[in-house]
């Protein structure tokens, strides 16, 4: 009798076990810098799920229209675009500035010095490297190739750094792998990844843009360019097979990046009320949450992580009932 008792007291035990939530799909949150949505010119940092903690940190001379994190360092790369003529194409140009999170309130150090026409995107090796792509030859009293720059960490320190030409191409987007081993750049022809070792060029897709590299520098993600835009993960352990996460929204991709810890695909879609909304979808069971609501209009154009480690809470449940795993809604 008592061994019968035992044993029921047992099941009913294990059956509370099972019945407890487990937390899964952790929603990212935490500090992001990002470009303001009015005073472009200005970047700030703040908590992802509250305006009211932000605050600028960076104000440059001409509107921002692409920045970049040194992973895991102090350095942002910022790309400013300056018009002198409204009427006169010729007379635009890009920069990019160094910009220091150690020393705030020291001046911008521009790295590059009006040579340039058009330069869409800059990005940091975790040593301090810094590559940009240059798109466009067109400058007033100097000829610069198409194609992929370098400014190595020792030439920041100078006055006037000296760019170098790594890769002739006609490059838009450009993201340095966190391990700094690999960059990766969109052409018109699809995504190139150049080996920083080797100097080996490899052809990953024929239809892509905006690549990211994960945080571990596993994946890489990427949105195709024909509608409607899905967003590509194309992994460089195992099998290498192509797999894709397509938006619900069906509207224009416009930014991609990764959540610091990896377990997200975060976006941004482009409409005209609001402005811009921000996705995060979960890169195993593609649960997407909405992020970023409390800003501006309910969106950001233009932020990334300001660190890579970050708090998490728990967002969806799993409840085990009689071994069957069901999820919560």
């Amino acid at each position: 009798m008592r061994s019968s008792f035992r044993e029921m007291f047992k099941t009913i035990c294990l059956s509370f076990v099972f019945l407890l939530p487990l937390a899964t799909h952790a929603k990212p949150s935490g500090e992001i810098i990002f470009r303001h949505p009015t005073e472009q010119r200005e970047l700030w940092i703040g908590n992802l799920n509250d305006e009211q903690s932000a605050r600028p940190i960076f104000r440059l001379p001409h509107i921002i229209t692409a920045f970049s994190i040194q992973k895991d360092g102090c350095y942002i790369v910022a790309v400013v675009k300056i018009v002198t003529d409204e009427l006169d194409v010729l007379a635009t140009v890009y920069d990019v500035y160094l910009l220091d999170r150690k020393h705030p309130t020291a001046e911008a150090k521009k790295l590059t010095h009006g040579e340039y026409s058009e330069i869409i995107d800059a990005d940091l090796s975790p040593g301090g490297d810094v590559v940009f792509t240059n798109h466009s030859f067109v400058i007033i009293g100097k000829i610069r190739e198409r194609g992929l720059y370098l400014i190595s960490n020792h030439e920041i320190k100078n006055k006037k750094p000296i760019a170098k030409l790594l890769r002739k191409d006609s490059p838009y987007r450009v993201d340095w792998a966190p391990d700094g081993k690999k960059i990766a750049y969109s052409t018109d022809t699809g995504i190139f990844l150049f080996n920083t070792t080797t100097k080996e060029v490899s052809q990953i897709t024929k239809d892509g843009d905006l690549p990211v590299f994960s945080p571990d520098s596993k994946y890489l993600a990427f949105r195709t360019n024909t509608d409607p835009h899905k967003i590509g993960i194309r992994p460089f352990v195992g099998p290498r097979h192509l797999r894709y996460i397509e938006p619900k929204e069906g509207l224009s991709i416009d930014a991609l990046t990764w959540s610091a810890d990896g377990q997200y695909l975060v976006y941004t879609l482009h409409n005209h009320e609001p402005a811009y909304t921000n996705f995060a979808a979960h890169i195993d069971s593609e649960r997407t949450e909405q992020i970023l609501e409390t800003y501006s209009n309910g969106g950001l154009a233009m932020f990334d992580w300001a660190t890579r480690a970050y708090a998490l809470h728990p967002e969806g449940l799993l409840t085990t009932v009689w071994g069957k795993i069901k999820q919560k809604k």
